[in-house]
């Protein structure tokens, strides 16, 4: 698979289906495999990701390993980033809500307490 050419990943139904696209088609590449906890049924459209800037911070959730080809996505607030795999110290795991701050070519990873971050309603 390339990296350079268009990627989504749909899931739906607690399955992830990734396609690309051959003469303006939608095909898909791959099995369809189940989907990462954490992952929110839709259409993610990843070939639309940015890289990551020197001495910036991304929050958000990892959508998307690629083993294959040495990276990872993830969502930020509605953007992708694409991540180097061997950039980034630890282990990115798809579904989980990460900070990756960036000081030079390395980038620290780390996880979020998600439940120190819900809001509770006292009534």
């Amino acid at each position: 698979m390339m990296t350079s050419a268009k990627l989504r990943m749909i899931v739906m139904n607690g399955q992830k289906i990734l396609q690309t696209q051959n003469n303006n088609e939608w095909e898909t590449v791959g099995t369809i495999k189940k989907a990462d906890d954490g992952i929110k049924p839709g259409v993610y459209n990843i070939y639309l990701a940015k890289t990551p800037v020197d001495k910036n911070q991304y929050e958000g959730r990892i959508i998307y390993v690629d083993k294959d080809n040495a990276i990872f996505y993830q969502q930020v607030n509605k953007d992708y980033i694409v991540h180097q795999l061997n950039s980034v110290d630890g282990k990115p795991v798809a579904g989980k809500d990460v900070v990756i701050a960036y000081d030079g070519e390395k980038a620290t990873l780390t996880l979020i307490d998600t439940l120190k971050n819900k809001r509770t309603l006292k009534i």
